[in-house]
């Protein structure tokens, strides 16, 4: 840097003479990484003048504690006063601007003593009355609080912001709303499943949201997922819009709920179902999804992550790129498919397992699966079908088959399907992991595909790299191979 400016001394408060204007060293600063910013505050009080505010672009508070029961409490009331004051000087003029993102946490304290004395939220209100000087801010986030009627209403007084987290959040309902609806973009929604917050209309108003800006979506809770269907989507006039990418819990009492309201969503590209810890045994078998078919999709999804049962009622042949699929059959609780079952929905010849769409998998570029166990029956028919596939990623959540002591997979089998079976020749990486019992790594394998390396550039020209759980082979050609083969 003492190339381009004369750089003054520490107690020069002028801008270094080098013909940029201070927005432009601004610009510079922030691609900087935190730790370089940091120093370079401490380069001279200029620098320290256009730098130190990029230091508070992310700001998390954790004023209060939770308990073993998730109590909110503040341990001490010299935390309300520290807070208090970070807060004042983060929302100062020179400070605010540079805000881009907002947390407001509970941490777990070991020892601390349950206080009573002081309301946990006391901070909150300060908070939300500071939030519109952040001019900039793009995302807010907020874990086990309690946002009343009017703490919501200050919330819309940002007008628009980027993105919404509330996590375990009770967000009350709005009855009368003057004031402009919050025009946000994406929004998640998540909740432990054993504590659920509260019910009927005090839940989650979702009415102070403006429904014409929305474009993401993620709500992982059954009650507030079934809320957001039936009172948000559905009541809306002309329907979401813009929405672009929405995850739902996989549970059949809301994939019922939505799927007759998918033409309010024409713009859908990403529809994703959360798989849940332990897989519903209330959906174990493809007929329990006898869904409504007369409201199809208004375009083709290009990614699609859910249970294989429910890809045909959302996934129209077309435009899918991403696919990343599970199962609700109990082989497993985690829902990962025995190679029989992916058959199955891939080829056909099980009628307990409806077949997926030929036309859908062939545009797939981008492929993941949850299996108990990889065969080369597996891996034949993804060469099938899925003819320009790039990325391949299987994941054995068992290492080994029931009752059985069978390795997720064999390293000598991959190795040999990778050099005999026809996988498309776009193919650019392959990767395969496992919570297997002992490693997957070896010097024999290493050694083998180290020795196979020419063979499959020569086979697999896109092919990057092999990924066997801790084993990873580098195939990129590198200048010298290539300079070879001109």
């Amino acid at each position: 840097m003492g190339q381009l400016m004369n750089v003054p001394s520490r107690d020069s408060g002028i801008i270094p003479q080098v013909g940029l204007p201070p927005e432009l060293w601004s610009a510079i600063f922030e691609h900087l990484p935190l730790r370089t910013l940091h120093d370079v505050t401490l380069t001279c009080h200029s620098f320290r003048y256009l730098a130190q505010p990029l230091l508070f672009r992310s700001l998390t508070f954790c004023p209060y504690s939770l308990d073993a029961n998730n109590q909110r409490f503040i341990h001490r009331l010299k935390t309300v006063e520290r807070t208090k004051h970070r807060i004042q000087f983060c929302s100062s003029v020179r400070i605010a601007h540079a805000v881009r993102e907002c947390k407001f946490y509970p941490r777990y304290i070991v020892g601390a003593v349950l206080n009573t004395k002081i309301p946990y939220n006391v901070l909150l209100d300060i908070l939300l009355d500071t939030l519109p000087l952040f001019v900039n801010l793009q995302s807010l986030s907020f874990m086990f609080v309690d946002l009343s009627q009017s703490q919501i209403l200050k919330l819309c007084a940002l007008r628009s912001l980027g993105n919404l987290f509330l996590g375990n959040c009770t967000v009350e309902h709005v009855l009368s709303l003057s004031s402009p609806k919050l025009r946000l973009a994406n929004l998640t929604i998540t909740c432990d499943s054993k504590n659920m917050l509260g019910n009927g209309q005090n839940s989650h108003g979702l009415s102070v949201f403006s429904p014409d800006h929305i474009r993401s979506v993620s709500i992982i809770n059954p009650v507030a997922a079934s809320q957001l269907l039936n009172n948000f989507i559905g009541n809306a006039s002309q329907g979401l819009l813009q929405l672009r990418c929405l995850t739902l819990p996989c549970n059949l009492e809301v994939v019922r709920a939505f799927r007759p309201i998918l033409h309010l969503i024409p713009e859908l590209a990403e529809l994703k179902f959360a798989r849940p810890s332990q897989i519903q045994y209330n959906l174990p078998r493809d007929e329990n999804f006898s869904l409504s078919t007369h409201f199809n999709p208004l375009k083709p999804l290009s990614k699609y992550q859910g249970p294989r049962q429910l890809l045909p009622h959302f996934v129209r042949p077309g435009a899918l790129e991403h696919l990343n699929l599970w199962s609700t059959r109990p082989v497993s609780t985690d829902g990962s498919m025995s190679p029989l079952e992916l058959h199955g929905a891939l080829a056909g010849g099980d009628k307990l397992v409806s077949v997926c769409d030929p036309e859908v998998l062939k545009t797939v570029q981008t492929l993941e699966l949850s299996v108990t166990h990889v065969d080369a029956l597996m891996l034949h028919d993804i060469c099938i079908c899925f003819p320009i596939l790039r990325s391949l990623y299987v994941f054995a959540a068992r290492g080994f088959f029931p009752g059985a002591v069978t390795q997720a997979w064999d390293h000598e089998m991959i190795i040999d399907a990778l050099l005999t079976l026809p996988l498309p020749s776009t193919i650019q990486h392959l990767r395969l992991s496992s919570y297997s019992a002992g490693s997957r790594s070896g010097t024999a394998t290493e050694d083998r595909l180290a020795r196979h390396k020419q063979d499959l550039r020569v086979k697999y020209p896109n092919l990057s790299s092999v990924s066997l759980d801790e084993s990873d082979i580098d195939l990129t050609w590198d200048r010298s191979t290539v300079l070879l083969h001109c």
